[in-house]
């Protein structure tokens, strides 16, 4: 599990979020508002590792990477403490809009226009509010928020695919940490198995960072959709079969 959150992490700059939350929901049988609030905590170490890897290659884009945690911050709170009181049913088809909907705008995500960016009043005010959304995100379903942030910094900030993903894991770390310590107030999160991924992801993410190097983007765009649109479909069965029962 961690192996592979780890690889993904590093390779398409999210946490891992949303390898680990289905993997400990369907594998480990956690409760999914358990699992998120697990996963959430095991993205600090991924985010740390994978952001040492992308600042050596100059992938972050600081400017941009500190207005998203502005926001992030704030909104992991909002999310930690609204996973407590959301129905799982809901949380689960939030995610599968969520990656439905990203995933199909990513394959149209070009790096024709991207490096473009300008640091400006509108500009920072929307990393802020991209980065709030994204923690909200983050709180209530255990991801960092890279898996939305990265397609929005593509196609609508000007950053390139790999600046995207570098400054994407910055973000998270702060999220991560604010969402961590108000789910541990609720008693939310198996420590012991989110240092156990976290530490595992952590030193895998290098591979994946290496992978980022030198892969296409186009390529990176398409693996990363499917990748997203696979997950979808699994916590769509997940939901369905959970009315069922």
């Amino acid at each position: 599990m961690g192996v592979i959150a780890g690889y993904f992490s590093g390779l398409f700059g999210i946490g891992g979020g949303f390898i680990v939350v289905p993997l400990l929901t369907f594998l480990l049988r956690f409760e999914v508002k358990r699992a998120a609030a697990t996963s959430l905590a095991a993205i600090f170490l991924t985010a740390v590792a994978g952001v040492i890897g992308y600042a050596i290659n100059d992938g972050v884009v600081w400017a941009a990477a500190i207005a998203l945690s502005a926001g992030s911050m704030v909104g992991a709170y909002i999310g930690a403490r609204l996973l407590q009181v959301i129905p799982q049913r809901i949380i689960m088809w939030v995610y599968v809009a969520l990656l439905t909907v990203l995933a199909v705008r990513l394959l149209w995500a070009s790096d024709a226009l991207a490096d473009t960016w300008v640091v400006s009043a509108w500009w920072i005010v929307g990393l802020v509010f991209v980065g709030l959304i994204a923690g909200v995100m983050a709180g209530i379903l255990g991801v960092g928020g890279g898996i939305m942030v990265v397609p929005l910094l593509i196609s609508f900030f000007g950053l390139t695919t790999f600046d995207s993903k570098g400054t994407s894991l910055f973000m998270q770390i702060p999220a991560a940490v604010v969402g961590t310590l108000t789910n541990l107030r609720f008693g939310m999160v198996d420590l012991k198995a989110a240092a156990v991924v976290g530490v595992v992801a952590a030193v895998v993410s290098y591979a994946g960072v290496i992978t980022a190097v030198i892969l296409p983007s186009l390529v990176a765009n398409i693996l990363f959709a499917a990748i997203m649109l696979y997950t979808a479909t699994q916590f769509a069965v997940r939901a369905v079969r959970s009315a069922r029962a």
